[in-house]
């Protein structure tokens, strides 16, 4: 099985993964054979990818940080937080929608512990969406969650702050629900003063709703950095409790590798290198090396497009190097199926690169036109993204 850019999907392949409405009904089941029509339908009601079973790839089996029905329960959980802030302008949840989030923060808790030998590995959403922001806000919550309880659970954390630490990590940025331009909001442009105050935002309405204090401080202190140039304190690293420090790291990681802001997405490893290049300032050396070590970068079944042009599916993944994984070749440069699929190893072929993954747009476009020029990425460090 692989994972697929939509646009690259073909009529007559099969799904390997159920798709869902947003009210968390079967919309095509595993075995659904795509048509063209589907296909269009797909990539307007916003799903960016698919899991694909295609031949010579019978063997690969992606795997998942939690179940599908998790999943929905947490969409329903942050959905309903969206409808609530975003449509009844509240100053508070109310306490249903409070329930629903310990509810659902409690399943992944149970989900991950059930699986605790996995390596960390990137929620994507499995459910039709339109709107690119809530789809954004959404997957950001869930990934940034599921990285932050593994470490709670690795770290040996009690029930209680447990079950806190995941429902913060979740709700870290629901202050931005709260600004005026709500998640259209963007860190980069316009009023950054503004845009800065939904740290505070969320804080207090976490606080007023009834959540344990560190399920708000995680949306307090997300964007505290260790030098003191974070927000919205310019707290140093010995008053930035450690779980924060690490929820700041997962957020900037998963949000430079989604794009958000409308920002051009990064390859895991490159976001990884621009986090080393915070660390010692911005961010712990050590945390970002235990990430580095725990965060699955090119999970099982992804499609990726090698330096050559090639284009492929990771089929294995070492524990010491998992920027540099197995990768079974399935098509030419051209986007030819190859007859006889062959494997790399990327950990001893070192002048092999990756330089696109099938879930980024601008990979996608190479995939289909090599000779296009890749839009260049930046290296900054970020402080506010």
């Amino acid at each position: 099985m692989i994972i697929m850019h939509t646009s690259q999907c073909q009529a007559g392949m099969k799904l390997g993964r159920s798709i869902y409405t947003e009210q968390g009904h079967v919309l095509a089941g595993r075995g659904f054979v795509l048509t063209e029509y589907a296909i269009q339908k797909l990539q307007q009601l916003g799903l960016p990818y698919l899991h694909i079973e295609q031949e010579g790839t019978e063997d690969i089996a992606p795997d998942q940080a939690i179940r599908d029905e998790t999943t929905i329960v947490l969409h329903g959980a942050l959905t309903h937080v969206m409808d609530e802030l975003t449509n009844g302008k509240r100053e508070t949840l109310s306490t249903h929608v409070v329930r629903f989030c310990f509810d659902a923060t409690k399943l992944m808790v149970d989900d991950l512990r059930s699986r605790r030998n996995h390596l960390c590995l990137p929620v994507h959403l499995s459910t039709t969406l339109a709107d690119g922001d809530k789809q954004h806000f959404l997957e950001h919550a869930m990934n940034v969650s599921v990285c932050a309880t593994r470490l709670g659970l690795d770290e040996g954390l009690d029930s209680g702050d447990l079950h806190a630490l995941a429902m913060g990590a979740m709700l870290h940025d629901i202050g931005r629900l709260l600004l005026p331009n709500g998640l259209q909001a963007r860190a980069m442009q316009g009023d950054r003063t503004q845009y800065m105050k939904h740290a505070e935002l969320g804080f207090r309405l976490l606080r007023d709703s009834g959540f344990p204090v560190l399920t708000a401080q995680c949306a307090l202190f997300h964007h505290e950095r260790n030098d003191g140039s974070g927000y919205p304190f310019g707290l140093t690293a010995a008053r930035i409790h450690p779980l924060h420090q690490w929820i700041s790291i997962f957020d900037m990681f998963d949000t430079m590798v989604n794009g958000r802001d409308n920002g051009v997405p990064m390859l895991p490893h490159e976001a990884l290198e621009v986090l080393y290049g915070g660390s010692g300032s911005l961010y712990d050396l050590d945390k970002v090396c235990r990430l580095r070590d725990n965060m699955a970068l090119f999970p099982l079944g992804t499609t990726v497009r090698l330096s050559t042009g090639e284009i492929g599916v990771v089929s294995g993944l070492h524990a010491d190097s998992k920027q540099r994984p197995i990768v079974r070749i399935i098509r030419t440069p051209e986007g030819d199926a190859l007859p006889q699929p062959y494997e790399v190893d990327l950990k001893r072929q070192l002048h092999l690169m990756i330089s696109g993954v099938g879930s980024d747009k601008l990979a996608v476009q190479a995939m289909i036109k090599p000779e296009t020029p890749a839009e260049s990425r930046s290296n900054r460090v970020f402080h506010f993204a």
